[in-house]
């Protein structure tokens, strides 16, 4: 805990510049820099090891509390408790296994807004029925309007009732992220064409099935990213195809072969 405040500490003068100069790379930590760094996933020390590590952008993912709270975790459940019928309360009684508290959206941004060299990506999780999923997502939006994080942030959405949503009330991109090993009619490049989506972030697998899609998409402007890709062979394939983004558990290794060796 005490390393997070130093960090702060260190970077609250890079907070005040108004153009921050995000890292020139493809490399987005998923959930943070934690497989290698032995940091919980999604916590705050995890992305703060992206950033220093000098990732383009780390990943996190928000939920919905019973409260109206925003936070962030992956699972739909926290120490056994279903999240989105639990309080904040409730929940920020169990600590993060570094002794972090269960961070909230806000806290997440303000600590992201601290530097300057890493994008907070924020996956805007498909949970319980169709209306709560858009309620986290426009929730998300409105409350980094509020907090002004714009050049912060990205967002990840699986589920096109919120990405339409929040396209009503953010410009900022919004990819397109299908569905874990399910392939759906809607990742078809011509569907995304249709809706007018001009990012997709799909599992890898989806691309391995459908070289072609990447021609397509590239062709018509889509940005580019995958997930989760932590070997080198799934780095080389998408390093070669020149993604925009690639979504690993391994960014140290990923940087290694991208930063100054261009696709080693």
């Amino acid at each position: 805990m005490k390393k997070l405040f130093i960090f702060a500490a260190a970077l609250m003068c890079v907070a005040c510049s108004t153009t921050p100069n995000f890292n020139q790379n493809k490399v987005i930590a998923h959930r943070g820099a934690w497989k290698n760094t032995g940091h919980p996933q999604n916590s705050l020390a995890s992305f703060r090891a992206a950033a220093e590590m000098g990732c383009h952008g780390s990943e996190c993912d928000v939920h919905l509390t019973a409260d109206d709270s925003l936070v962030i975790n992956h699972d739909p459940t926290y120490n056994g408790l279903e999240i989105e019928k639990a309080t904040y309360a409730e929940l920020v009684k169990f600590p993060l296994p570094n002794g972090e508290k269960l961070p909230t959206m806000r806290e997440y941004i303000a600590f992201a807004k601290q530097q300057t060299g890493t994008k907070l990506v924020i996956d805007v999780k498909n949970i319980g029925s169709s209306d709560h999923a858009v309620a986290i997502g426009v929730a998300t939006a409105k409350l980094v309007q509020e907090m002004e994080a714009e050049p912060w942030v990205e967002y990840l959405v699986a589920h096109l009732p919120t990405y339409e949503a929040m396209r009503k009330i953010t410009s900022l991109p919004i990819a397109y992220l299908g569905r874990w090993q399910k392939e759906l009619p809607e990742m078809h490049p011509d569907t995304m064409l249709n809706r007018g989506i001009t990012a997709v972030d799909y599992q890898d697998v989806h691309f391995f099935n459908h070289p072609e899609w990447v021609a397509t998409f590239k062709e018509r402007g889509v940005h580019l990213n995958a997930w989760t890709v932590n070997d080198e062979e799934g780095m080389t394939w998408f390093l070669d195809r020149d993604f925009d983004y690639i979504t690993t558990d391994n960014p140290e290794r990923l940087l290694e072969r991208t930063v100054g060796n261009e696709a080693l």
